[in-house]
Formats: structure tokens, C-alpha cells, sequence
């Protein structure tokens, strides 16, 4: 039977037209009543989601124990209604010019992207953390020549419209789950020494690397630290956070240089460290992460593979 997924469909048609409504809608009100408007209506989604809500109040609750059940529900709720203000933040700033953009959301340590781009090249490590997308848009607006590895959506109408507006600055995306071997599609990326950016913290279905995260196993990939390795090229972390004024700011740390031999228990050490930075900005601000995402979907499969490869352990 062939694969339906990604097939164009009427149902696709009419969820694609109610997202065009709404980012008409959206460009017509003030920036901070769009963002007020997104919050409101992602934060009311979880009584139409409870599972998947509960779920997400389960998994701060076992990620910060130390933390009162009232405690963990207001994170939870939190970080749902981030999920709003991501779509109203994105849809406005696609439509800015960009001296207006700069104004919503700008970069602290551009220079270091810019310096490696058409030099050494580099990897950008960037999570689920406030607004990923708006920190897409700003490394265009800043001068970055970058491409993305992201994960197509199912809607193909939607995907084309989210990676045309992704991209409306400048730049590519690759596909991990719809690409034809997208590791060599990056690895031709950073061979012309431009940015690879990299969204490390999404459960992997397959080619997975077992990593304790938060004090569970959680399946990572490690294409981010293959990539390094091969290539030899820097990973920049880039934190996102807003200001009060509702200014999302991204901060690109300094660079983190790969080991200089490939084996695979390097991979695993390297990706390790990289997700020490995750668990940092986790803990400094967990409401801003996307709990929303199973993470640890896959958290039983993991257990049961390291116990019996306990080498593999790190």
C-alpha cells in the first residue's frame, strides 16, 4: 500500500485556509494584543487536550520534584500559552520590515555566527525554548546565511506555507523526515562554510542516542554531533529568551569545538555535553520550554537497551 502521508488532501485544504484567516487576521491588530490573542487561545486549548496537558504537568512534575503539584500545574499552563504567542510573534515578524523587526527581536553575539560564516562554517544548536522561530528569522535579518533541519508537518499546504515564511528573509530548509539522506544535504551545507541551524531536543524515532535528560532517558539524535565531528566545524548554542517588553532576545554562546577523532563514544560524550546546555536553561526557566512535546516517549525502549548495553551508558 503506498504511503499516504504528506499527500495533499481537501481536510489539508480547508486547515490550510483557516491558517491564511487567521495570519490575515493577526497582521491587522497591534504586535502585543496578537501576542495577548495567541496566549489566551493556546492556554485554553488544554480543557479541549487534557491528556496531553496532564501529561505535560506529569513530566515537569517528575523533571522538578522538589516542586508543588500548584507549582508544576502553573508551568504547565505557562508554557502551553508560549505556544500561542510563538504563532502570533512568527506571524507578525514575517511581515516587518527589517529596521521594525529589530525592534521585536534582536541578537546578542551575532558577530560570532557571522565571523564563522564563509570561514569555518558552523552548527547552530537551538532548542524549544520561547520562540526558536522568531531566532530563525533574526539570524536572516542579522546577516546569517543559514539552513535548517526541521521536521516536516503532515499538512502539505501548511508545511509549504510555514517553511515559505521560515525562509521569507533568506535561507533553505532540509528535511530530516522527508529529505533523501539529509545528512549529506547538511553535510554539502557546511562544506560552503555557511550555518547549519539544528533543533536538538525532539524525540527521534529512529537512529537514536540514549541520553539521560532531566533524570530520565530520552532518545536524541546525534546528527548535530556527527556533523561536528566529520565536518570539524564549531556548535553555537543560542539561548531564546523575551524581555518584559516582549523583545525576544537570542544569545549565541561561544563556540563549542568538536573532538578532533570521530568514534562513536565520542558522539555520545559530545552530544552529552550538548544537552548539559538543554538542562541549564531548563532549570533557569522551565515555563519556557515546549512540555507540550512528548519527550520521553520512548523513555521504556531506552531503559531496556541500555541495561543491556550498559557500554553505551554516558
Amino acid at each position: 500500500m503506498a504511503n499516504t502521508r504528506f499527500q495533499k488532501t481537501p481536510l489539508h485544504y480547508l486547515q490550510y485556509l483557516a491558517l491564511k484567516v487567521f495570519c490575515v487576521l493577526f497582521r491587522l491588530i497591534p504586535y502585543r494584543m496578537a501576542v495577548g490573542i495567541g496566549r489566551a487561545a493556546t492556554g485554553s486549548v488544554r480543557f479541549v487536550m487534557p491528556k496531553r496537558f496532564e501529561r505535560s504537568v506529569s513530566d515537569i512534575q517528575k523533571a522538578f520534584p522538589e516542586k508543588s503539584p500548584e507549582e508544576c500545574r502553573q508551568i504547565a499552563v505557562e508554557s502551553w500559552r508560549n505556544m500561542g504567542a510563538i504563532f502570533a510573534e512568527f506571524i507578525k515578524l514575517t511581515g516587518m520590515k527589517p529596521e521594525e523587526f529589530k525592534k521585536h527581536s534582536r541578537i546578542i553575539g551575532a558577530e560570532k555566527m557571522l565571523n564563522a560564516q564563509n570561514n569555518t562554517g558552523g552548527i547552530i544548536h537551538i532548542g524549544h525554548f520561547t520562540n526558536w522561530e522568531a531566532f530563525g528569522l533574526a539570524g536572516a535579518v542579522y546577516g546569517v546565511d543559514k539552513a535548517v533541519l526541521a521536521q516536516r508537518v503532515d499538512n502539505p499546504y501548511i508545511d509549504e506555507e510555514t517553511n515559505r515564511l521560515r525562509n521569507i528573509f533568506t535561507g533553505r530548509t532540509f528535511y530530516s523526515n522527508h529529505e533523501d539522506k539529509p545528512f549529506f544535504a547538511c553535510m554539502r551545507w557546511l562544506k560552503k562554510k555557511k550555518m547549519l541551524g539544528i533543533l536538538f531536543d525532539q524525540n527521534t524515532v529512529s537512529g537514536e542516542m540514549w541520553i539521560p535528560f532531566m533524570g530520565r532517558t530520552a532518545a536524541f539524535s546525534p546528527i548535530t554531533a556527527l556533523l561536528s565531528i566529520k565536518m570539524q566545524v564549531p556548535v553555537f548554542p543560542v539561548r531564546v529568551w523575551r524581555e518584559n517588553d516582549g523583545c525576544v532576545v537570542s544569545e549565541v554562546m561561544d563556540p563549542l569545538y568538536p573532538p578532533a577523532e570521530y568514534s562513536m563514544d565520542n558522539v555520545r560524550q559530545f552530544t552529552k555535553k550538548l544537552v548539559g546546555y538543554y538542562e541549564d536553561w531548563l532549570r533557569a526557566d522551565p515555563a519556557s520550554w515546549l512540555w507540550a512535546h512528548n519527550r520521553w516517549k520512548r523513555e521504556a525502549e531506552g531503559n531496556a537497551y541500555l541495561e543491556a548495553h550498559p557500554e553505551e551508558r554516558v
